[in-house]
């Protein structure tokens, strides 16, 4: 009876998810190019915030602005998904 390490199963476990994330990465890239246009606008908002002398956090209504994104599971050439970005619309811009 051969005695095999455990740590081959782990590895072996390791390369196949990175085989199988590579090959939906892949496969959300081809479909996101084959459609005809798969960016979009979201309304994105910001605030500062910013500790006063007495050291509490006061915030301040910033500017709204638009951020395009992607329509696919991951983020592809330079753009977030807007899966992400809808759910994610308010930016917190910390200042001191």
């Amino acid at each position: 009876m051969v005695h095999r390490p455990k740590y081959r199963l782990v590895v072996k476990s390791l390369l196949v998810l990175a085989i199988a994330t590579g090959f939906v990465y892949a496969g959300d890239g081809l479909f996101l190019h084959y459609r005809g246009t798969p960016h979009e606008d979201v309304r994105v908002d910001s605030m500062y915030a910013m500790k006063n002398r007495w050291n509490e956090v006061e915030y301040s209504v910033g500017s709204t602005g638009s951020q395009r994104c992607v329509e696919s599971l991951f983020p592809h050439d330079g753009y977030t998904p807007c899966w992400y970005l809808t759910g994610h619309a308010m930016h917190y811009i910390h200042i001191g």
